[in-house]
């Protein structure tokens, strides 16, 4: 592996694949912002009162623009595939077809079925206690729930199309499978380094949390289970369990405090943050591993 390492650097060529991946995520980090702002300018005025009074549409402009922003996303990393990598954009392993529907489900069930379990599990234990439980059917829960929907989806959805189909689909055939995994990892977990409790084990976790992609890339050869399940994560824990809070007024389902050690739980702004997290996705990431080998040991020719 070393000798790889040692041979890659000497060629030089990860300054073109991570000048290409640059390119893809500067364009792809802009289509949102550009796309929001594009539709505001259909506002009749700019007045922060007028435009609290047409709150209704001022979530309609952001659901629009998160579907916009994940169609241009798509086909914009499509484009890039195509004219900056010069290969076929199929090997993105991101194509729409009839595997796509079973794989985000999939992904959405695992992701929601796993932070059910870790929130019982602390439950269980008296790390969390249930304040209250909101009223689903309650208009204003329903809606902030439903622009929450659109929001993570949109941001499961670029994230992964941008990291995981576009940065390791680059590198793949130039860069040595240990660099480029790592690479991923560190670029993917530094993302989240504005958050309040990202520190050295968030670091770690988020780095095992980009190799479970990545493991799930290779063993589903689909995008769209790591899609599924990155979405789902996120809407989960937030809108729906309140083990975390983002920065976009979100409500959650239940209501809860709490309690737990951060150093095993982590924080109100980055669960990650926790080391139980660090177990589960290391066992997970193990698993997937195991069976890729399995599957690969099955298919050699004896």
């Amino acid at each position: 592996m070393l000798h790889q390492v040692a041979e890659f650097m000497a060629r030089r060529v990860w300054y073109a694949w991570l000048l290409r991946v640059a390119i893809c995520s500067a364009g792809t980090l802009l289509i949102g912002p550009l796309t929001a702002a594009a539709l505001f300018l259909f506002f009749p005025t700019g007045d922060p009162d007028a435009l609290r009074q047409m709150l209704g549409w001022f979530r309609i402009a952001i659901v629009v623009s998160a579907i916009v922003a994940m169609v241009l996303t798509y086909y914009f990393v499509r484009l890039c595939f195509r004219f900056l990598d010069r290969r076929d954009p199929s090997e993105l392993r991101m194509d729409i077809n009839a595997r796509m529907p079973l794989m985000l489900v999939s992904g959405c069930i695992v992701s929601a079925n796993l932070l059910a379990v870790i929130f019982l599990f602390q439950w269980s234990l008296g790390w969390i206690e249930v304040k209250s439980v909101s009223d689903p059917v309650n208009p204003v829960f329903f809606w902030s729930a439903f622009t929450s929907l659109v929001q993570f989806a949109s941001i499961g959805f670029s994230e992964e199309v941008r990291y995981r189909a576009y940065g390791y689909a680059s590198g793949e055939g130039s860069v040595p499978l240990p660099v480029l995994v790592i690479a991923n990892a560190v670029i993917y977990a530094l993302l989240h380094a504005q958050y309040n409790q990202f520190g050295i084990i968030a670091l770690l976790n988020l780095m095992v949390i980009a190799g479970f992609y990545i493991a799930a890339l290779h063993f589903f050869n689909s995008i769209w289970f790591g899609v599924g399940f990155h979405f789902a994560w996120d809407f989960v824990q937030v809108s729906v369990l309140g083990l975390a809070f983002s920065g976009t007024g979100n409500s959650s389902l239940f209501v809860i405090e709490q309690t737990g050690p951060p150093i095993l739980v982590g924080g109100t702004a980055l669960i990650e943050a926790g080391l139980v997290y660090f177990v589960v996705f290391a066992a997970a990431t193990s698993l997937i591993v195991y069976l890729l080998r399995q599957r690969s040991a099955n298919l050699t020719p004896v």
